[in-house]
């Protein structure tokens, strides 16, 4: 009972590989006593967010399956049910005290009257939702007489209310035995084939592509109007917004398509995800940097390069991998124990970037300011005020997460989940723009270079300043070491 228990719950591998909103089967094998499901958000006509080519202004669930088995010596049974995820418990029974539920109808919970345990062999579905009767569940009951092989069903099924539905292929009478599924399930929302939970992600990466576009353009002239005084702080910002551009109207081009074809093409993801990984970990390797001082207060990051290369690499790996998991299965799918091996490693290497760069950045202010170069420690301290605003942001946002994950089902927020994603998006470009802000080109960028400041006191305090600054400890084990010295372009005077 336990086996056949877990059987049910643990229904659908195939899932996990749900790449388009056209679902072809190829002798897809549908064993007995399994369920198998899928589940895609739907608007209904009147609440559509848009209608139109390539949709038609209809939302309906196209069945067209051919079920075939091998051994047909005895009679068999398989059903299909559609639904909307509030009725979701009117299907299966749970028994008192259990988290799992059992969806097929068993001589134990027969004898017990279970409600919608009417026969062996059946789907359990309450009385209430019998579509028989009229009620809530979609359902089609497709017999196998004995010597009968195949079993066709066509069917359209018209998305009358918005939400998430699901779709069960259930084998639950044992005398069926193994059948094999071909054809296809359709999912049109009035707009086209995008699943509702993606929709309004096609609309953001159309944005925010054109604001990727627009700082490029801007930032581009900058830079070409003061390429003699361009940073290479600055040609590192020049390589992010690269890639914010290229990320962007990727998985806009890929949203389109699969809009108006209903399947997913694989380059168009792995562009996506490669570039969204890289941008990713180069956005997180600037922000470093720029912590550290490199560019600003010194040249080079001496012997610290070697461990921020590293970083970056072990980040960059880690989080493609995530990512990947992510765009070819939902996260929430995967058990536990592979979640926490995909999500773990980048958590803990996002930690250690945080530490590194508020502790990188604390030593650079200190080091600032001991040197009373006005200038760069006021550019920094705008800095260090973007950042602390972004980590409050940030948190206040998980927390918000945690909370709607934790207190309310997700089936009920599925049109709004998006936001999750497309705030992270959001916030790294304001971040950028940001950072774009602070070290735009200028005739300026000088004053900003590794080159140390004169002071504004006497060659008495001047003296005295440089030895407070020779005397700066180095206390982190990821702080820059000592092994290159400023130079005043002005004096020619090492510091």
């Amino acid at each position: 009972m336990a086996t056949r228990l877990a059987r049910l719950v643990l229904a659908c591998c195939w899932l996990l590989l749900a790449d388009a909103n056209i679902y072809r089967y190829t002798r897809q094998p549908l064993e007995p006593d399994v369920i198998q499901y899928r589940r895609v958000g739907m608007y209904a006509p009147e609440d559509s967010p848009s209608s139109g080519p390539p949709g038609n202004g209809d939302s309906l669930v196209k069945v067209d399956v051919t079920f075939s088995r091998l051994s047909a010596r005895s009679s068999g049974l398989i059903q299909v049910l559609i639904f909307h995820s509030e009725n979701m418990d009117l299907v299966g029974y749970q028994e008192p005290g259990t988290i799992q539920k059992t969806y097929c109808c068993t001589n134990s919970l027969r004898t017990q009257n279970v409600p919608g345990c009417a026969e062996v062999g059946h789907l359990i579905v309450s009385p209430s939702g019998s579509a028989a009767a009229g009620g809530l569940l979609w359902q089609r009951d497709l017999t196998f007489g004995v010597n009968q092989s195949t079993s066709q069903l066509q069917a359209d099924f018209e998305v009358e209310k918005s939400g998430v539905y699901y779709l069960l292929f259930s084998s639950c009478d044992l005398s069926t035995g193994v059948v094999f599924l071909n054809g296809a399930t359709s999912w049109v929302n009035p707009y086209g084939y995008l699943p509702g939970e993606l929709f309004h992600f096609l609309p953001f990466y159309g944005a925010m592509s054109l604001v990727y576009l627009s700082l490029g353009v801007l930032w581009f002239i900058l830079c070409v109007r003061y390429l003699q005084q361009v940073l290479r702080v600055q040609t590192c910002i020049s390589g992010v917004i690269a890639l914010g551009m290229v990320e962007t109207t990727t998985w806009y081009l890929d949203y389109v398509n699969f809009n108006s074809s209903g399947l997913r093409g694989l380059w168009p993801v792995v562009i996506g995800v490669l570039a969204s990984t890289v941008k990713k970990t180069v956005s997180r390797l600037l922000v470093l940097v720029v912590s550290l001082g490199y560019g600003v207060v010194r040249p080079t990051l001496g012997a610290v390069t070697n461990r921020v290369m590293l970083l970056g690499l072990l980040y960059l790996l880690f989080s493609m991998i995530l990512d990947t998991v992510s765009n070819l299965s939902p996260i929430t799918e995967v058990s536990v124990p592979l979640r926490l091996l995909f999500i773990l490693p980048v958590a803990l290497l996002d930690a250690v970037f945080y530490w590194w760069i508020f502790s990188g950045l604390s030593r650079t202010l200190s080091q600032l300011a001991s040197r009373k170069q006005t200038a760069k420690l006021d550019l920094y301290r705008r800095f260090s005020r973007v950042l602390i605003a972004s980590i409050v942001l940030s948190a206040a946002w998980v927390s918000w997460q945690m909370v709607v994950i934790i207190s309310d089902s997700l089936d009920d927020r599925w049109d709004s989940l998006w936001v999750f994603d497309a705030f992270w998006h959001l916030l790294y470009a304001v971040i950028l723009m940001a950072i774009c802000f602070l070290w735009s080109p200028s005739k300026n960028n000088l004053q900003y270079a590794y080159s140390q400041e004169l002071r504004q006191e006497d060659e008495g305090e001047e003296g005295e300043g440089e030895e407070a600054a020779a005397k700066d400890p180095l206390p982190d084990a990821f702080a820059i070491e000592e092994d290159v010295h400023d130079v005043d372009v002005g004096t020619g005077k090492r510091h």
